[in-house]
């Protein structure tokens, strides 16, 4: 198993991965995600650009992933952070060390990232459904939730 920086050659098993993360989330209108050919890849072109893309490869094959892009902050423009946009490692190899070896080579880049001046700060999102990871016992902090209304 090997985490490296992802190329464009990566991008079908990114966007194979990316169905996957959308199906895994329990908000059922991003599911079944119809994308558009041209539209991934401007994002994926956006992200290589002007942010962090990481895979997962086991035996030549992407197994996982971690998107990342820096952002402004919208009232602080002058705020940069680095945005982890989507965090995903197949269900076969969640037992093994893919998932957790992208995350430190995401909190590696980060740290290089903000003592560089590039950034102020990097963020990490969990879906509803992500088990409980104790990431406030692993020096993260938490700054938001966000909850999608359905009604009474």
């Amino acid at each position: 198993m090997i985490i490296r920086k992802a190329i464009q050659t990566d991008w079908p098993d990114i966007k194979r991965l990316m169905i996957d993360f959308a199906n895994a989330n329990p908000v059922e209108d991003l599911q079944e995600p119809q994308y558009s050919e041209k539209h991934t890849d401007a994002v994926l072109h956006t992200l290589s650009t002007q942010g962090v893309m990481l895979v997962a490869e086991d035996n030549n094959r992407v197994v996982g992933m971690l998107l990342s892009l820096i952002q402004g902050d919208i009232w602080l423009p002058n705020v940069k952070r680095l945005h982890e946009i989507a965090w995903w490692v197949e269900e076969q190899y969640r037992t093994t060390t893919a998932g957790a070896r992208l995350l430190k080579e995401y909190i590696s880049i980060g740290i290089d990232l903000k003592e560089a001046g590039h950034i102020t700060n990097f963020t990490l999102t969990t879906l509803a459904t992500t088990p409980d990871m104790k990431l406030q016992d692993r020096g993260w902090q938490a700054c938001d939730y966000n909850w999608v209304w359905r009604g009474k």
